[in-house]
């Protein structure tokens, strides 16, 4: 983790990663960059990535356990459109233009044919971190005052609800944080420096609750500890079951006002239920599970992304979805069902399935975990579609890690496995 030692610096290879990810976020929305700017930027580096791995699209390195799904999730976005076309009558290049991004998924087969080694894709994250943690204590340092839009601010003052601003550079999961935190759980499980480590899991932990999501916080505490826990002693359960019930007590008196803008948030929830309204995610789910798809095609393999202000599509969902306050980004699960219908839904199922039954050392774990805190955040949140790059790059990690595992176990030689 010594970013400024000669054997822990960037390639070439390496750069071109971490540009990528810092576009797909879009720099975290600094203002003056514009989504017309950012596209000067993103559309050229996407296509270029395009290219490049166009050869071996078909035909990786080696075997892994990713590559067809992902191929079904690119495959899905050209079919959505498709149908898109014929039930709304919406443009397919309007269509694929609106999803350009969600292409990103390419990365992961840049990472196979340019077998980017384990610690370059780790020093990748490191870098990203360092930038990310800089932008947002100096975001949280000068608010209200606003150096990015970020995500689902934009348009609007900073949100101080929940006892504090809330600086939200990506969506719940997006960059280098959270995979950096689950990462350092592992460091430091086998680490002799465990200071280091836990110092750095602090300031993680800390950053993440300072975003202010109830579900990151939950979410990243719980897979944290079942994380450390996978494993250990009684006694080390033990220790960690004292140091979470300590937290319950301590958090809240040392960040009083967070956790009290939280709780109030919280309680005024579920105070609308309780007078008849649906949740707004509740409300939202129903919405896009049930009102907006045409025919069985829709349900089927969705309804393609909407093209705002140029189609009858994008037209019914911003007037009965979006300005009711229904956002699909809040919906995780639902939004992949109007965008791309059951097939879909199948393709992320069937990775995480692959995910859980994938073969890996303990060193690779916490790109499990990661993923796994994903799909829980992605059922009141955008955490699969809104994290591209960091999913692909977890997804990559276990991929190299199952090539390991089984090269030790078999003790064949293999040629991309790593040294």
């Amino acid at each position: 983790m010594d970013l400024f030692k000669l054997e822990n610096r960037l390639s070439k290879k390496g750069v071109f990663i971490l540009l990528f990810c810092m576009l797909f976020f879009r720099l975290f929305r600094p203002l003056g960059f514009t989504d017309d700017v950012w596209k000067v930027f993103f559309y050229p580096t996407l296509l270029y990535l395009a290219i490049v791995v166009s050869a071996g699209f078909f035909k990786g390195n080696y075997r892994d356990y990713f590559s067809n799904p992902l191929r079904f999730v690119l495959v899905s976005i050209v079919l959505s459109s498709i149908v898109c076309m014929m039930t709304w009558g919406q443009n397919i290049f309007d269509t694929l233009l609106s999803s350009f991004s969600f292409f990103s998924f390419i990365i992961y087969f840049y990472l196979i044919k340019e077998n980017i080694k384990l610690k370059e894709v780790e020093n990748v994250m490191w870098w990203f971190l360092l930038i990310f943690l800089i932008c947002f204590y100096v975001a949280l340092a000068v608010a209200p005052f606003r150096l990015f839009l970020g995500y689902g601010e934009i348009g609007k003052e900073l949100d101080d609800a929940r006892g504090m601003s809330r600086i939200r550079l990506t969506f719940i999961g997006g960059g280098p944080l959270y995979l950096a935190y689950f990462l350092s759980i592992s460091k430091f499980k086998t680490s002799s420096r465990k200071w280091k480590w836990f110092t750095i899991i602090s300031v993680l932990f800390l950053t993440i609750v300072l975003q202010l999501g109830r579900q990151a916080i939950l979410f990243s505490a719980v897979f944290g500890i079942l994380l450390y826990l996978r494993g250990t002693s009684f006694a080390k359960k033990l220790l960690a079951l004292v140091l979470v019930i300590s937290s319950i007590y301590l958090l809240p008196i040392l960040a009083g006002s967070v956790f009290e803008g939280l709780k109030e948030r919280t309680e005024q929830e579920l105070d609308s239920q309780e007078d008849g309204e649906d949740n707004v995610r509740i409300a939202a789910y129903k919405f896009y599970f049930s009102d907006v798809s045409r025919n069985i095609l829709n349900d089927l393999f969705g309804n393609g992304f909407f093209s705002l202000g140029k189609s009858k599509y994008a037209d019914y969902v911003d007037k009965y979805g979006r300005s009711q306050g229904l956002i699909p980004a809040d919906v995780g699960y639902a939004s992949i069902y109007l965008y791309y219908g059951v097939f879909g839904l199948a393709i992320f199922g069937l990775i995480l399935i692959r995910v859980f039954r994938l073969k890996v050392y303990d060193d690779y774990y916490y790109a499990k975990y990661y993923i796994y805190f994903l799909y829980c955040g992605n059922i009141a949140g955008s955490t699969l579609l809104g994290t591209i790059p960091t999913f692909c790059i977890a997804l990559y990690i276990l991929s190299k890690g199952n090539l390991l595992y089984n090269f030790k176990k078999t003790n064949k030689s293999i040629r991309y496995a790593e040294n």
